[in-house]
């Protein structure tokens, strides 16, 4: 990951550590960008007004490109900051659907729902970052979760394993001795987990990136799910596939594991997602060049 970082990303000379060493410094852009996952998810412990661009206050043009709240709404404690600071940006986007009411509200301005920025790179673009010395024989099931093991989740996966006769490749430390003897990449940064999820046969996630990369990649995919559309983080992967027309790639514990081998229409998919994201882009354009 920190290779990754350190010969793929332009970064900043500084490291900011809070929302005031960031306001002290002092920074003089013409432009500041926040997005996308989960930074404005206020029920995060992590949770900085940073993450509204505070620090940048009267210092440029700020705009949210795609961010993300992750849950329903935003803390009823912060609701007055994300108020006073969300009325001066120039141009707001979010990511989730539900999103576009709630800081429209808080902002009192026009407020667009948006792709991850995932999406506005291609397939083909994706791959030119992969590491091309992964290499694992035969076909395989990727098994991606973050955060936290959710109910019937392992034996959900069990179940897709023996019924497709097909080894697992975990990412996951947190899961190495339930799954033993299966292939592990536990130290896949960035350009291994875009080659693991581009060689994989059927990929099993809860995770919102990793359904993002199994539909720009085209693959066999469920995400899982112990939450309705409306609770907790869930919101924002039903969000986008119901946006998609995929809202049957939802499993969870009594699913039959067959249906993981279930036809998706790609065609349709592009359909939609294609005017998503000449949308996207155009945002940030007229973003950009607003005067």
């Amino acid at each position: 990951m920190k290779d990754f970082i350190k010969n793929e990303i332009k970064l900043s000379r500084g490291v900011y550590r809070s929302n005031s060493e960031l306001a002290q410094a002092n920074l003089d852009y013409d432009y500041y960008i926040c997005g996308s996952d989960q930074i404005w998810n206020t029920y995060c412990e992590n949770y900085d007004d940073a993450f509204i661009l505070a620090f940048a206050r009267d210092k440029g043009r700020r705009i949210s490109y795609a961010a993300s709240m992750g849950v329903p709404s935003i803390h009823e404690k912060l609701q007055p900051k994300f108020r006073e600071e969300l009325s001066g940006f120039s141009a707001l986007s979010v990511r989730e659907s539900n999103a576009v009411d709630v800081i429209s509200r808080l902002s009192g301005k026009k407020t667009i729902h948006v792709l991850d920025p995932v999406f506005l790179l291609t397939p083909e673009q994706w791959k030119l970052i992969q590491n091309q010395n992964i290499t694992i024989k035969g076909p395989y099931i990727l098994f991606y979760a973050v955060h936290r093991e959710l109910p019937g989740m392992r034996p959900y996966l069990r179940k897709i394993s023996k019924r497709f006769n097909m080894p697992i490749v975990v990412v996951n430390k947190n899961l190495r001795e339930a799954l033993y003897p299966n292939k592990k990449c536990y130290d896949a940064g960035p350009a291994e987990f875009v080659s693991l999820i581009q060689g994989a046969k059927y990929v099993l996630t809860n995770s919102f990136h990793g359904s993002a990369f199994s539909i720009l990649f085209h693959k066999k995919f469920q995400v899982y799910v112990a939450e309705a559309p409306t609770e907790g983080t869930a919101s924002r992967i039903y969000s986008l596939l119901n946006t998609l027309g995929l809202s049957d790639r939802i499993a969870f514990m009594d699913k039959d594991p067959s249906s993981m081998d279930h036809d998706i229409n790609w065609d349709d998919v592009n359909e939609r997602l294609a005017p998503m994201i000449e949308s996207s882009k155009a945002f940030l354009d007229d973003a950009l060049r607003a005067k």
